[in-house]
């Protein structure tokens, strides 16, 4: 009999080093926190196409909304992803031609990734690299020791709760996921996902 006594990690007991599908190759890089703390600031690097980032982007949005000096029409112009701000911009009026110099309205963001609706890495919302669908499910995992994790406890046939003081991972894992029946398609995600 397989046996798991659960060892009261956390799902941020895994977020030290992230596997993510990296933003210009779409190959495995992975996110590591550059220092210690869970609200640190963290980093990007992919050994594929050697792609690197420290913390967040910071960039901007530069918005304009006025009425051409020239002819009175209406101009609304929206800029995203700019790197810095804009202290004037030059445009020119689709109605009449002539091009006039206004000052926009900078709005700072952080240039973080967006991909609804799949498993992301917390910090800049990549896409885990570590993901399998499982019975109309996802099955993902943060880096491999997370995955060795799950696996323990998935496979076990036995598990045990160990005097936890908060709520643990495996506590609040998906209903599918510990379900008996579905044990044997979920090991088979999970053996996917190791040579992955």
């Amino acid at each position: 009999m397989k046996r798991f006594q659960d060892k009261n990690l956390t799902l941020s007991s895994f977020e030290d080093d992230v596997l993510v599908v990296c933003p210009k190759c779409s190959k495995r890089a992975i996110v590591f926190r550059t220092e210690p703390g869970y609200y640190s600031k963290r980093s990007i690097k992919c050994p594929n196409c050697m792609y690197s980032q420290i913390g967040r982007t910071e960039c901007y949005q530069v918005d304009l909304k006025c009425y051409c000096s020239n002819c009175a029409s209406e101009i609304s112009i929206q800029i995203p992803n700019v790197n810095a701000p804009k202290d004037k911009i030059a445009v020119k009026c689709d109605t009449c031609g002539e091009t006039q110099s206004y000052t926009p309205r900078n709005i700072r963001l952080e240039l973080i990734y967006e991909y609804n609706g799949h498993p992301t890495e917390p910090y800049f919302q990549l896409p885990l690299w570590l993901v399998e669908s499982v019975k109309g499910h996802s099955l993902w995992a943060y880096n491999y020791n997370h995955l060795s994790y799950l696996k323990d406890y998935v496979s076990a046939d036995l598990r045990e709760k160990n005097g936890r003081q908060y709520w643990t991972m495996v506590e609040k894992l998906p209903d599918w996921i510990k379900s008996a029946k579905n044990r044997e398609a979920v090991m088979k995600g999970i053996e996917k996902l190791e040579k992955k």
